[in-house]
Formats: structure tokens, sequence, C-alpha cells
């Protein structure tokens, strides 16, 4: 029988082999992996597409398939006497294991690699080795071995650099810059993570895996630097990387958690939440107190204390203090005594310096409330002398030092009755945070600021800063700190007293959607379905003209509403 010419046209499928590999070079894991495993079930892939077939699993989450393969892999490279090959297996092994958190098998095969290093004479494969040895050098507390972690990195570095191995490079980079983040000097360890960014930007990066692990930890170091500028763009850049990548796993729950922190610093709650949540589903157990304890302080700073309180006790049980989220919630639940009692005891047990900026300024917050006025101002003192440590070091080009101190001492003030002294901080504070992008923090110190400005009698001023305090705490959602403003401001009485136009199921809904509810929430709260639920909010917004929950947030509290 003739072949028709159309069918005779037709091209050949192409192999699984060749497919998996061009599969893989395009970023479709998911398809690659199961194209490998078709021609694995075929006959025994060789060494070096095992372990493309190993990057794949990993990369979808599959640890327990990722390691079987790279074992598979250095059995078959040993069987060849091919030792690089049989070495670059024995670190992707142990670093395998060493993200699971099985310290034991991640060290001995280190061991494993070290021995092949050194038997045959490896130079490009040291450099992976000393990486790797760095990078456990910076798991201790002790600076000491923070600065052989720094030296072990550098040597890498200049290894991989002289071989041309771009996987080794970032490695070591990454190292030099943790290291030299530690050990203070903040400038040189944000350039080195910068340097190790341009390869994985520029698309030089051999491994995948590689790419991810850059990410979260330069992401890491920039909230870590207070350089929150330099985060917001790693994260935007991190998040185009997983959004091309839409299969990809092990770096999606911490990197989730981190994008979660940048958004709640740019104001933007809902969209915390939402990565926070994501985080804690997909989060590996080892960073799952990190997510717990975000998810935490957005609970509280829009006033779901109890779902607050269950989150903040998931993150201690996962091996995250829960303070000073902790410490605020009972603040802000008028436990003032509490509150004061746990401050004092992490003022003396806290003494890293990234523990105590973190926590320093709840600690004068809590002491100015509780009328500690002496212990307020030496919070705000340390913080200050913190400011200019950092200034010299370079950390503060963020800003963010010099308006957690001028925030701090402002407050202190305040609290102190030292109005006049207070408002020329509070004022600078304010300002500090505007050109930070950080409004709740802004309208936090123009709150206070409103405060002072009342206590000197200037009933005018104070009107200003409190009306723009609670325009934004209205917009963000931060129930307790709309509660906490001073009522009956004109601009309240009068949006009080006018009449709105929703019906008293519509208001109902808006009150709910104020207290932070989902559809979900409300339908079971009102004993509704959600598709009720959301033809309420659809009749909301279109008699009111706006066009989100925010917005509706803010019309509950301007019109009297809650």
């Amino acid at each position: 029988m003739a072949v028709p010419r159309s069918a005779a046209r037709l091209p050949h499928p192409a192999p699984p082999l060749d497919e998996g590999r061009r599969l893989y070079e395009s970023g479709s894991w998911t398809s690659a992996l199961e194209a490998f495993e078709r021609a694995d079930s075929s006959a025994p892939l060789p060494g070096r597409d095992l372990m493309l077939t190993a990057f794949s699993a990993y990369l979808l989450g599959r640890e327990e398939r990722s390691i079987d393969l790279l074992g598979r892999a250095f059995r078959e490279f040993l069987d060849a006497h091919d030792g690089a090959a049989a070495a670059r297996a024995a670190f992707w092994l142990s670093f395998a294991h060493d993200t699971r958190g099985d310290l034991a098998r991640a060290e001995a095969w280190g061991l494993r690699l070290a021995g092949i290093v050194d038997e045959h004479g490896l130079s490009a494969e040291r450099a992976l080795l000393l990486s790797g040895l760095g990078h456990r050098s910076l798991a201790s507390p002790d600076p000491a071995e923070t600065r052989r972690a720094l030296g072990l990195s550098r040597e890498a570095t200049a290894i991989a650099r002289r071989v041309r191995d771009t996987d080794a490079e970032v490695f070591s980079r990454l190292g030099a810059g943790w290291a030299l983040l530690r050990l203070g000097s903040t400038s040189e360890g944000l350039a080195e993570l910068d340097e190790a960014m341009a390869t994985v930007t520029s698309g030089e990066v051999q491994t995948p895996i590689v790419n991810g692990v850059a990410y979260c930890s330069v992401i890491s170091a920039s909230l870590l630097a207070d350089d929150v500028a330099r985060a917001r763009d790693w994260t935007s850049a991190a998040t185009d990387w997983c959004e091309r990548h839409q299969d990809l796993v092990p770096f999606r729950g911490q990197c989730l958690v981190h994008r979660s922190v940048v958004k709640m610093l740019d104001g933007d709650w809902q969209g915390a939440l939402e990565e926070a949540i994501s985080a804690s589903q997909r989060v590996r157990p080892a960073d799952a107190g990190l997510a717990s304890y975000q998810l935490g302080e957005l609970h509280r700073l829009s006033g779901r204390f109890t779902e607050a309180e269950g989150a903040y006790r998931l993150a201690n049980a996962a091996g995250r203090r829960p303070e000073p989220g902790l410490m605020l919630l009972r603040l802000a639940e008028g436990r003032t005594d509490a509150a004061a009692v746990s401050a004092r005891r992490l003022y003396s047990e806290l003494t890293r310096r990234a523990e105590r900026e973190e926590f320093l300024p709840a600690y004068v917050e809590v002491m100015a409330a509780a009328g500690a006025s002496e212990a307020a101002h030496a919070g705000a003192a340390e913080l200050a002398e913190l400011a200019d440590q950092a200034r010299q070091s370079g950390a503060a080009l963020s800003g963010m030092p010099r308006a957690r101190a001028l925030t701090a001492e402002g407050t202190a003030c305040c609290a102190a009755g030292e109005a006049a002294v207070a408002v020329r901080s509070l004022r600078d504070a304010s300002l500090a945070w505007h050109d930070l992008g950080m409004p709740y923090l802004e309208a936090r110190a123009r709150a206070t600021l409103g405060r002072c400005y009342a206590a000197l009698g200037d009933d005018e001023a104070a009107a200003l800063e409190v009306e723009a305090a609670r325009a934004t705490f209205a917009r963000l959602g931060a129930a307790p700190d709309l509660e906490a403003l001073p009522k009956g401001t004109a601009r309240a009485e009068h949006a009080t007293s006018s009449a709105t136009p929703l019906t008293e199921r519509e208001v109902e809904v808006v009150r709910l959607v104020t207290a932070g509810l989902t559809n979900r929430a409300i339908a079971k709260e009102l004993v509704l379905s959600e598709k009720t639920v959301a033809r309420h909010l659809a009749n909301i917004y279109a008699k009111l003209g706006i066009a989100s929950r925010a917005a509706a947030t803010a019309y509950a509290y301007d019109h009297g509403l809650v």
C-alpha cells in the first residue's frame, strides 16, 4: 500500500532521552522528568542523564526520588572511573541531605567528596568542597567559625573563577557574603552577594537549583541588613523566575515568606496574607516557624488576636521564638503587665545584634505603655547607637535603622511627657518611613505625633496627623490601631451622621470584611452561600463606587459602621 505524501512528511517523534534533555534545558521539568523516566524504563540512563533526571525531580519537590537518582549516578561514575563526575554527584547528595535537615548523611557525603577530590587531585571540584565546608562553618554561632567560613569561601571563589565553574562561584560568593554580614562588614557582604546574583541573572549558572538557592539567600540577607529596597528588587526577580516555572517546589515556601514580609512592609497586607498562607502550606519543616510567625504578625496587626496567638504558638513549636510579636499581642489585648514582664526578660536574654534590632522597637513601645520611661529611653538610646554603627558599616543606606531609632526616641519622649522634644523625632521618623515606602510604620509615627501635638495644645495639627494615620490604618485594615486613635474628630462625626445606602445585611458583610474575614468565612458566619456573599459584595462595591475590600474597610471606619 502506498504511503500518502502528507504522512511521509510527518517528522518522527524524538526519542524520550533526547526529548528529556530538550525539556530540561527549556525549564519544563515535569515533562522532562516524565521523558527521562520513559527512557530509563527502556534502557538504564547513563550517569550524566541520571543527574539531569535527579535535578528535575529535586526541582519538583521529589527529594527522595532525586536522592535515589543521584546515588545511581554516583555509582555509575565510579564504575566508569570518572572521578570528577563522581565528586559532583557526591556534592549534590550532600546538598540534598543538608536541605532536608539530615546533617549526618550530608556530612558523610561531604567526606566522600573530600576523599575523591584528594584521591584524584581535582581542582574544579575542590571549589565545591571548600564552598560546602564554608557553609557548614556558617552554621556555627562562633565568630571564629564565621571567619573560617569567609576564608574557605574566598578560596573557593578564586578556584571557581579560574576554572569557570559558575555553580561553585555562586555558592562560594553567597557564603562569603553571609560571613561578611555576620562579621559586621555589611557593604562588603552585600557587594559579594551582588556579584553572585550578577552570575545568576545573566544566565551563566549551570544548574537551576543554584538559581533558587541564590534568590532565597540574597532576599533573606537583604532583609537582615535592613535593605528593603534591595529585598524588593530581588523579590521581584525571584517572583518572575518562579512564575516562569510554575511546577517549581523547593524554593517557593521560603521565598513566599520573604515575599510576604516585603508586601507587609509595602502596605499590601492582603497580598502578604495570601503569600504567608501559601508559604505555610509549602514551606519545608525547617522553615515552618518563619511562616507561622509571619502569619501571627499579619493576624495581630489586623486585630485577629485568636488566630495570631495560635500562629505564634505554632512558630514557637517549630523553633522560632514567638517574640516580639507575642509580646506586642499582649499589649494590644490590654495585658500591659504581661507584655512588660516578657519585655524585661528578653532585654537581658537577647544578646545578638540582629535579635536586638528586631526586639528593641517593641521593647520601647511596651515600656512606654507601662510607664517605665527610663527603660524606654534606654532602649531608644541603644537603637540610636545601633543606627550609628549601621551607618558606619554601610547598612544605613536603606534608612531603616535611623527611622527605627527616631521612632523609638519620639515614643519614649512622648510617653515621658516631653512632647516638645518628641515632635522633632516623630516628624523626622514619619518622613523617613514615607521615603522608605512603609505606610504602616509612617502612620504609627504620625499617630503618636498627633498625640504630642494635642499635648502641646495644637489641636489642628493633631487632627491633621490623626486623620492621616486613620486613612492609612483603614486602608490597611489595621483594626487595633484604628481603635486606639482619638475619637470624635470633625470628619469622623460628620461621616458617622451621614446615612449609608447599604442594607442591614450589606452592613453586616462590610463589618466582617473589615474584620479580615474571607468570603468563605463570612458565608459561614452569616449562614449564607459563598455565591450570595459575592453578590452582596458586588452590590456594595456598586453602591459605594469602590472596587476593593480595602476601600470597603476604609468606608466602614469613615462612616462609623464599626
